[in-house]
């Protein structure tokens, strides 16, 4: 009899995992969120950056594509061949800069998450938004110039630089230079 007592706990003990296991919510590597707010963006942004590698000078793979592809899409110029180069690593190291991150050129969880957030941010706040603001702010008869990053303060708050420059001025033989502005979403303009 105790055999079979025995048999009985080894099935129970082997079936008992095997249904949790069926009845847990299966994960694909990135947070589930129903609400559209920041904070719910920004944990899925993180949550994404913490599943994928962290890349540095020498490797080789399709994050290190998507990388390069992901820095094309936020205005800064790299190839897209799938090898964390020299020349990635440059640039690594700019985009960091930029967005007020240790500029080791190794991306990790933080870089990752801020590449992310740049494009959310982009879609939310474009180029032709900023240049709209700035005419508003100073004058129909600017034209404008810039590299269309968006880049980061000390304080974390987003902003296009543009250089402004007056089209009589221009038209007169000269350089028409104003001066050096950045853009801020929430209307700020602030000269250089």
């Amino acid at each position: 009899m105790n055999g079979g007592y025995m048999t009985l706990k080894k099935k129970l003990l082997v079936i008992f995992p095997a249904v949790a296991l069926m009845m847990a919510p299966l994960g694909t590597g990135t947070s589930i969120t129903h609400a559209a707010s920041k904070d719910n963006q920004i944990q899925k942004i993180e949550t994404k950056a913490e599943t994928r590698p962290t890349l540095r000078k020498g490797s080789r793979s399709s994050y290190v594509r998507d990388l390069q592809q992901s820095l094309k899409d936020v205005k800064y110029i790299v190839g897209i061949d799938g090898i964390f180069g020299t020349q990635t690593q440059n640039v690594v190291r700019e985009f960091q800069v930029d967005h007020n991150l240790a500029s080791d050129g190794i991306i990790g969880p933080l870089t990752w998450a801020a590449l992310d957030e740049n494009k959310v941010e982009r879609k939310q706040f474009t180029e032709k938004d900023a240049i709209a603001l700035g005419k508003k702010k100073l004058g129909n008869n600017i034209v404008f110039s810039g590299d269309g990053r968006l880049l980061k303060d000390g304080k974390r708050k987003s902003y296009y630089k543009y250089k402004a420059a007056n089209k009589d001025w221009m038209d007169q033989g000269g350089s028409g230079t104003i001066g050096w502005f950045h853009f801020y979403k929430d209307g700020r303009v602030v000269e250089e």
